[in-house]
């Protein structure tokens, strides 16, 4: 199969990297501007170094400068420990550490690090044994080198702390227990013995860790958190391979839902609907996206550049975001340089082959044809005549004189691929007779690549961080143009500019490319995976002279392309000012400018004769060039100020306040033009076409006040309360300002004195609380304006002006309301956060209920002489209930190997409690509907007899759903024994033999996670999937039904051979000759290819058909290995890492191959229908590739 390697856009690559370039030099140049004005302090951390002149100092005046200037307290006993010895020292940007062994070398003083103490004793009197030097490292459990950590001899005051590198060098006896401890990891005894060096790897300890939490406008120590927050860390994702965040961050926290959404399915650079905890409301709504303190789109993000993102589900925790937030919140924090951190260049480089995964098993062509002959005998006649088949035969066989001399006039020079001459062209129906598998043409597999490279570092003042990040992933199509690439930068810089006043500014940019085949004549994306689908295994993929036959569909796809190119640029100020301790005033200001620009061009198809001429097919007529400019600007500014404080040292309080300001401007401009000069420039000037040109503009603006006050007891009892005052400009005077208040509580019970004794078995509970409100202005923004439409269209069925002559005209304007206002989610959560056996064991549960008020919906009809719409109205209501349970073990074995498993379960229900439905009609929305309900008929069987359906037609009528009966058909069950088989008048109230058969939401989802680290070597693996889902697949969902309106429609397969056949079957029709050929025992209805006869059958839900769309995917697996530093280090590296990385390399479903349970289903053409049902599915769109990767790490 033809493989495509889609190499580096280099033009495009030099392009942007000259605008990087451009962008790192104003930083730099920012960078040294406020360099220049600070001084160099070192900074007192566990790595800090110092400058010391002692000329005949006290140790203890040496050990006073070293307080000046670090964070480090000495601790001693002045009757134990003499410190007035008198030394000579002199040291230059000298670590602590080697300032100590200096002063204590032939002192009887050794030294003993306690997180920010420094212990001093005398040296005690040991027992005289053999020793020896001992050598070793540190490392945490992602072998990492862990950087000061304490290594002492237990029972002694003998011992080291560990360096940059995390290796330290103790002499030691071999009886001797080494004790090994560090600030948020648990400590370890470790027996020498007979060793010479030790490899020892640091677990952390969740409860001294002291985890903070990023939430809105700051952060807070996990411990003291009341709302329901998931925090997933840049290690969740890391070094996996999709082509955004949204696929990224899938399965990685409960209650996080993820769909496709898009009748486009998975193609590349495909995005994802992001959902927290179900639906928020019937007219839309998703989690607000906040990246460093200011709204964007996560999918603009390079997944490298990301440190942590939060997910706050519950109002306690969105509550500072207020209307912006009624559906969850995603809080994403990028990377950051660090003070005192030395340079680090870090690149990261992937090769990444994709390949196509459940793609449907073809027919032979001689099946195919028989099999559709035999549905034709049913209703609908033969479409392969007998010589057609006799050719099929013969070229399956490689008897092509055969075929030669049973086609007259044979063109010369042809040759024989399964082309069929047809007067003067070549056949595109039913006359060819070749053997085509159009899955394996059409899908082959793409090689991509992925390169990152970031730069980050600081000073004792300045902290930066710069990266540039490329990726390119394009299909696994063999034909046409289609792919995606995405170019990142990012920069960002903090200053201290004194002790009291930080400056930062980050500057980020994205540019996407996407461009796909230009089908917009027949439909879009997913109509290339329907026309592929529907391909006649018959149909050669070349006409007799090597040309591509148009069925094929290959020259459309090859007509022209759809590109859009996307850039998103942000500038983004901070200060922070801090007046006095625990008093903080911030102030941000971002500008967002984002361009989409949208170039769509089509192309005449040409087609070949028999003489091997080209000639236009009138699909393309006329080509055309269409051009869309969209430009949106964005600009935000936080004020906020927070005071940390408490009272008597147990009452701790922090009070927060603040404003924020949003205006932005959107704009797009668009023209159309037909009938190209000369395709290969597509340009307006160069078309003489009719033109069409369209524009819109628009502002949007918020105001909004907040507020939020934190308080617990000795970390003990817990209480916030937040509020957020917001305006938007979607509402009428007097109905654009609300209130939106919200209120939690914890009891962390681990810190109550009768816990001592339940502490050996539960470490930690915490009990937690919540009830918030949001607001909802998800409606048109200009909703209260009586606006007079304006359109222009060709209106020659009405104006004799020729076929394309637009007409200008206007319409009626709809009647408006004046008093639409806000929707309101009121969130009600109550959850639990546990862990056991010294941490090693964690568990979260949660219950919650949302219920979503004054929902914009339908309100009372007015009489037609109206002669206008009536307006809809603040009048309906939705609640969600749901759960859900994560737990997780992770530990440190004695041997240094690591490992974790982690599981999720969570579910969800929406039901509709108020909507205006005074009928009960069961086409919309009705009260106590739950959503994704399908409705559909009892079907237990088939008619297997004649007297059987003669017998159940006698008592049953089926006429509502058809008139005509066969053997073989569906046996539709009389419910309500009432004779006959209808849906009453569709309604709740009489639903006749309807009934709830099954639901489409996701119910039951799931994810397990685990890993393992050893000696270097790292493995990690990711399941995800659903443990009930329904699916009913309407008549075009020809990859599920085979037999789909008609022959040219159909998808066959293996799978679709188990059909109703009670006929012996011929060489020219039938699966089977004879009497082998019936089979009444079938799973699949009769066939017909008539559409009518064939709808009973597949366009009434039914409970035989209705499909189990549960799930399970191995989303990521991931297998590294870390090169050891005793290896980097001689190579001048900080750190090498290797690994392979695959994304859904397996996935167990019920479903058929080509239905890919994640992927949506689209809607057709036509629009209602024969194509889809109140809550089923239509068209089917193309799932998720098989993802492999082999990386590379290399950090200096």
């Amino acid at each position: 199969m033809k493989k495509k390697y889609a190499g580096i856009d280099y033009p495009l690559l030099l392009s942007e990297f000259k605008h990087l370039c451009r962008v790192m030099k104003l930083i730099l140049s920012l960078l040294l501007l406020c360099a220049s004005t600070v001084f160099s302090v070192n900074v007192n951390s566990q790595t800090a170094r110092v400058n010391i002149v002692a000329n005949e100092l006290t140790v203890k005046e040496i050990i006073n400068q070293i307080e000046e200037q670090t964070d480090f307290l000495f601790v001693y006993n002045n009757e134990k420990v003499d410190l007035n010895h008198r030394i000579s020292f002199n040291a230059s940007d000298v670590s602590v550490f080697n300032v100590l062994n200096q002063i204590f070398r032939n002192l009887d003083i050794v030294y003993v690090m306690e997180g920010n103490n420094i212990l001093l004793m005398k040296k005690g009197t040991l027992p005289q044994q053999d020793t020896k030097l001992l050598k070793g490292i540190v490392k945490d459990q992602s072998g990492e080198p862990v950087i000061g950590a304490n290594v002492v001899v237990k029972g002694t005051t003998n011992g080291t702390v560990t360096d940059l590198n995390g290796n330290f060098t103790l002499e030691v006896a071999d009886t001797d227990i080494l004790l090994v401890s560090f600030i948020g990891y648990m400590s370890r005894e470790i027996p020498v013995g007979n060793k010479k060096s030790l490899d020892i790897s640091l677990l952390e300890d969740s409860k001294t860790l002291d985890e903070v939490v990023v939430v809105g406008y700051g952060t807070q120590k996990k411990v003291n958190l009341t709302g329901a927050v998931n925090v997933i860390s840049d290690k969740d994702f890391k070094d996996r391979q999709a082509s955004t965040v949204s696929q990224l961050l899938q399965g990685a926290a409960p209650g996080f839902n993820f769909d496709i959404g898009t009748q486009n399915g998975f193609e590349p650079g495909a995005t994802m609907n992001i959902s927290i905890r179900g639906m928020g409301s019937l007219n839309g709504g998703s989690p607000y996206v906040v990246i460093d303190g200011f709204p964007g789109d996560l999918n603009n993000l390079n997944p490298e550049d990301i440190e942590s993102v939060s997910v706050l589900k519950d109002a306690a925790a969105s509550a500072i975001y207020g209307a912006r937030a009624p559906y969850g919140v995603i809080l994403i924090t990028t990377k950051k340089g660090k003070r005192n951190e030395k340079v680090s260049v870090s690149y990261t480089g992937n090769l990444i082959v994709k390949t196509a995964q459940k793609l449907p098993e073809s027919l032979d062509s001689y099946t195919w044809t028989r099999v559709l002959n035999e549905a034709g005998d049913n209703m609908g006649g033969h479409p392969f005549s007998n010589e057609t088949i006799d050719r099929v035969i013969a070229y399956q066989k490689g008897d092509f004189d055969y075929i030669r001399n049973s086609i007259p006039n044979w063109p010369d020079g042809a040759t024989i691929f399964g082309a069929m001459p047809e007067g003067n062209v070549w056949n595109n129906a039913n006359l060819n007779y070749a053997n085509t598998d159009w899955w394996d043409i059409y899908f082959g597999n793409s090689v991509n690549q992925k390169h990152d490279i970031s730069l980050h570092g600081g000073t004792d003042k300045v902290s930066y961080y710069f990266s540039a990040g490329y990726m390119d992933d394009s299909s696994v199509l063999n034909f046409g143009t289609d792919y995606f690439k995405r170019l990142n930068t990012l920069g960002k810089i903090s200053v201290a500019i004194t002790d009291w006043w930080d400056f930062g500014y980050e500057t980020r940019f994205a540019k996407k490319i996407r461009e796909k085949p230009n089908m917009t004549k027949e439909g879009d994306y997913s109509f290339m995976y329907r026309h592929i689908s529907r391909n006649y295994p018959i149909t050669p993929l070349y006409d007799g002279f090597g040309n591509y036959m148009f069925e094929s569909h290959i020259p459309s796809i090859e007509s022209g392309t759809d590109k859009q190119d996307d850039i998103d640029y942000w500038n983004n100020f901070r200060m922070e000012i801090r007046p006095l301790k625990g008093w903080k005033i911030n102030a941000d200001f971002a500008y967002n400018v984002y361009n989409q620009e949208i170039s769509n061009v089509e192309k005449y198809i040409y087609t070949y004769d028999v003489n091997n001429q080209p000639y236009e097919n009138g699909i393309s007529i006329p080509n055309n060039l269409l051009r869309r400019k969209y430009i949106k600007k964005y600009w935000t500014t936080n004020i906020f100020t927070s005071y940390d404080f408490n009272i008597n040292e147990d009452h701790n309080f922090t009070v927060l306040t603040g404003m924020q300001f949003e205006r932005g401007d959107e704009s797009w401009v668009q023209g159309y033009k037909t009938d190209l000069i000369s395709e290969k420039v597509p340009s307006f000037p160069n078309a003489t076409g009719d033109a069409l040109l369209s524009e819109a503009l628009a502002h949007n603006s918020t105001e909004s006040y907040f507020a939020r006050v934190n308080y617990n007891y000795k970390e003990r009892y817990l209480f916030e309360a937040n509020a957020r005052y917001d305006g938007s400009y979607v509402f009428r005077d007097g109905k654009r300002w609300g209130v939106f208040p919200s209120f939690s509580a914890g009891w962390n019970l681990y810190n109550e004195p009768f816990w001592k004794n339940i502490e050996p078995y539960v470490n930690t509970m915490k009990i937690r609380a919540s009830w918030g409100q949001l607001g909802n202005q998800n409606i048109s923004p200009y909703s209260d304006l009586e606006l007079i439409p304006i359109s222009s269209d060709k209106l020659n069925w009405i104006f004799n002006y020729g076929s394309t002559k637009p007409v200008g005209y206007t319409s009626a304007p709809g009647l408006v309301n004046r008093n639409l206002t806000w929707e309101t989610a009121t969130t009600t959560n109550v959850g639990v956060d546990m862990s056991f056996l010294n941490n090693r064991l964690s568990a979260t549960a949660d219950w919650f209920e949302r219920r979503t008020t004054d929902m914009v919906g339908p309100s009372q009809a007015m009489p037609g002489v109206l002669g206008a719409n009536v307006p809809r109205e603040n009048n309906s209501t939705l609640r969600t209930r749901g759960w859900e349970i994560s737990v997780n073990w992770k530990q440190t074995l004695e041997n240094g190997l690591s490992y974790n498993i982690g599981a999720s379960l969570y579910d969800y229900k929406s039901v509709v409690t108020k909507y205006f439905n005074p009928t009960g009609t069961l086409s919309t929305w009705y009260e106590g509907a739950e959503v994704g309900d399908i409705w559909g008929y009892t079907v237990n069987d088939l008619f297997r007899t004649k007297e059987d359906l003669d017998s159940y037609l006698s008592k049953v009528d089926l006429t509502h759903i058809a008139a005509n009966w066969n053997t073989g058909d569906l046996k539709f069950e009389d419910t309500n024994n009432d004779g006959k088989v209808n849906n009453g008048t569709n309604t709740i109230g009489d639903h006749g033999d309807l009934s709830i058969i099954g639901n489409d939401q996701p119910h039951y989802q799931y994810t397990i996670n685990g890993g393992v680290s050893y000696k270097g070597f790292d493995f990690s693996m990711l399941w995800k999937g659903v443990a009930k889902k329904d699916m009913y697949f309407y008549r075009m969902s020809n990859i599920y039904w085979g037999f789909t309106n008609g022959w040219w429609e159909s998808c066959l397969t293996p799978g679709h051979l188990d059909y109703f056949r009670d006929q012996p079957g011929t060489k020219y029709s039938g699966l089977y000759e004879g009497d082998a050929n019936i089979n009444t025992d079938a799973y699949w209805p009769r066939p017909y290819l008539n559409s009518t006869e064939e709808a009973k059958n597949k366009n009434n839900a039914n409970t035989r058909y209705l499909q189990n769309a549960a799930y399970l995917r191995l989303q990521n697996v991931q297998l590294g290995y870390s090169f050891p530093r005793s290896v980097t280090s001689k190579m001048h590296l900080e750190k090498l890492r290797i690994y392979f990385s695959g994304e859904n390399l397996l996935t167990f479903s019920k479903l058929p191959n080509g239905i890919d349970p994640v992927a949506p289903v689209g809607f057709p053409e036509g629009g209602g229908g024969d194509y889809f049902g109140t809550a089923g599915t239509g068209r089917l769109t193309y799932g998720a590739d098989r993802i492999y990767s082999i990386g590379l790490t290399v950090t200096y």
